[in-house]
């Protein structure tokens, strides 16, 4: 179950718009919240003996970590002044997605939310990207939004598993709809369900015919159970990097909410993460709901 008792959301550093503090007034408002302001960077230019003397090193970076939660405390003051209460919190260290994680796991909020946007195949493989480190080492749920707004009465799209094919723990389709039910309580909203029963053709050549009434059974016994009207599942036999944005498309979604399994760096070299495969794909936001136990960070950092 989401409890939203204090939302995180990480700050973009000197980007003239911040989408995810827009998105967390929303949610705090919605859910009467506190909101904590987390803004996490590194520079190698302040670093000891870079191009200062430790001593100088230091007083920059102190003088650069004021300016910093002054920024902050100007972003804060503006969201006080509409009745919400706000901290902020600045981190510096290498890479900056580690100090996030390890303030989440101290201030242990119930979502953490971040602005996001298109990037490359490149960027993924190199592993270099923020927000896929997010995606991955994030012990709490993780929002990343786009600069669309939510409609008026939102529709938030759990992609769930039934088949539980593409490595996910059986319970996380349980966790996956409950969360997107709590928001959509939250925002006035309704639940759809999706799933994509494809599977890899046969030595790459002859796809697998699919049997429609077992996938129907399936998804409808697990909405059952969650009181999902029927009409609000979908499934389809297209891979779902293509199939779950069609239909997100096609409900005007402004959530997907779905599930991400950490992997060690070589598995994801060689397999992918359905989360990465997919996401860039998708124009509305992003909900990515972990497993309940996450292997330990220096596990995953195999």
């Amino acid at each position: 179950m989401l409890e939203l008792n204090k939302v995180t959301v990480v700050i973009e550093p000197d980007a003239d718009e911040q989408p995810a503090l827009h998105k967390a007034k929303q949610v705090a408002k919605l859910a009467d919240c506190e909101l904590e302001l987390l803004l996490a960077e590194y520079n190698s230019y302040l670093e000891d003996g870079y191009y200062f003397d430790p001593v100088q090193a230091q007083k920059l970076r102190y003088e650069h970590g004021d300016r910093r939660m002054e920024e902050l405390q100007a972003l804060a003051d503006s969201l006080r002044e509409q009745g919400l209460e706000v901290s902020c919190t600045t981190a510096w260290g290498n890479p900056p997605h580690l100090e996030i994680v390890s303030r989440i796991k101290e201030s242990r909020p119930g979502l953490v939310i971040k602005s996001t946007r298109h990037h490359s195949k490149v960027a993924r493989l190199l592993l270099s990207n923020e927000d896929w480190e997010l995606v991955r080492y994030c012990p709490v749920p993780l929002l990343l939004v786009k600069s669309q707004d939510w409609s008026r009465e939102p529709v938030f799209v759990a992609a769930v598993d039934p088949d539980h094919q593409h490595d996910k723990p059986a319970a996380l389709d349980n966790k996956l709809i409950a969360t997107a039910q709590t928001m959509a309580r939250l925002a006035e909203g309704s639940v759809h369900l999706y799933h994509s029963s494809w599977v890899p053709p046969l030595s790459g050549v002859y796809p697998l015919v699919t049997d429609a009434d077992a996938e129907n059974q399936k998804l409808s016994e697990l909405a059952e159970r969650f009181e999902v009207s029927p009409d609000n599942c979908h499934w389809s036999n297209e891979e779902i990097s293509h199939g779950l944005p069609a239909q997100v498309q096609e409900l005007g979604a402004s959530v997907v909410v779905m599930g991400a399994v950490s992997r060690s760096r070589l598995d994801r070299l060689l397999v992918g993460n359905t989360a990465e495969r997919v996401m860039d794909n998708l124009e509305c936001d992003v909900l990515v709901v972990k497993p309940e136990k996450m292997p330990a960070l220096n596990q995953i950092l195999v």
